[in-house]
């Protein structure tokens, strides 16, 4: 019997966009829930499936956590001090998306009567690809890939009474180690307010002997109460001579800025 190999390939992607070739979409990516201990709390998410097929998904959970550049870092459900996969499900354990439909899934969370007052928890809701009959045919004349997707649904809650919206910058500093032509900034981060902070990061240079200026891109971030991040920019190359780098935090929905500042000279 030939011996057949069969190559799977998971993506996960947690952006509201399109998953390419699949032509299968999320929105919203995020579902944030509030309430009291002993709530019981619905909210929905909708897959579009504009293709020529249909599409099973698997669902299952995750905690995450993100390291202090931001990166997300998965762990089995429930391992998470600030887990809530316990506390969410589905109707299904499976869904099947007909292909040129949308298929809406109730997503329930149960808030335990000795859930904290203050402390915002969060878990990851995966939809995961099944492969189907005709995929895997594919694969009986030798070498079989089949391309599988994964997407990821961010599950947040916050206690009802949970208002302060705050971050603090608590360090610029050139990041040391980096090649005269990969210089970079770090800004330092804590979300020291008790709920989700999405926020965009700014970061402008001032030549102060010729006033010329560097505005470098800006960087969103998204941070959990008490969390810590670091935000490196890149420096343009060349870059010579004395400067006051100025760092600009703008949270969203809320007019209130964060303003740093440090003097280099590189």
């Amino acid at each position: 019997m030939r011996k057949f190999i069969y190559l799977f390939f998971f993506f996960i992607l947690s952006v509201t966009s399109s998953i390419l070739a699949q032509s299968i979409s999320m929105s919203p990516t995020r579902l944030f829930f509030t309430g009291n201990p002993g709530e019981r709390v619905t909210r929905t998410v909708t897959l579009q499936n504009s293709s020529d097929k249909d599409y099973v998904f698997n669902l299952n959970y995750k905690d995450w956590i993100r390291d202090e550049n931001g990166n997300k870092l998965y762990l089995d459900a429930g391992s998470s001090k600030t887990s809530n996969a316990a506390w969410v499900s589905t109707l299904e354990n499976s869904v099947t998306v007909p292909s040129k439909s949308t298929k809406e899934i109730v997503v329930t969370m149960q808030i335990p009567e000795d859930a904290s007052k203050s402390a915002v928890t969060n878990s990851m809701l995966f939809f995961t690809q099944l492969p189907q009959q005709a995929d895997q045919a594919r694969t009986q004349n030798g070498i079989g890939i089949i391309t599988l997707f994964e997407v990821g649904l961010h599950i947040f809650y916050t206690p009802s009474g949970n208002q302060v919206k705050s971050l603090d910058i608590t360090n610029i500093a050139e990041v040391t180690g980096e090649s005269a032509g990969n210089r970079k900034v770090a800004v330092s981060i804590h979300n020291d307010g008790n709920t989700i902070n999405d926020a965009t990061v700014e970061f402008e240079l001032t030549n102060t002997d010729s006033g010329k200026e560097f505005k470098l891109p800006a960087i969103s971030i998204s941070m959990l109460p008490e969390s810590n991040q670091v935000v490196q920019f890149s420096l343009p190359e060349n870059i010579s001579g004395n400067f006051l780098g100025v760092a600009i935090i703008k949270m969203a929905g809320s007019n209130d800025l964060r303003v740093g500042e440090k003097n280099f000279k590189f």
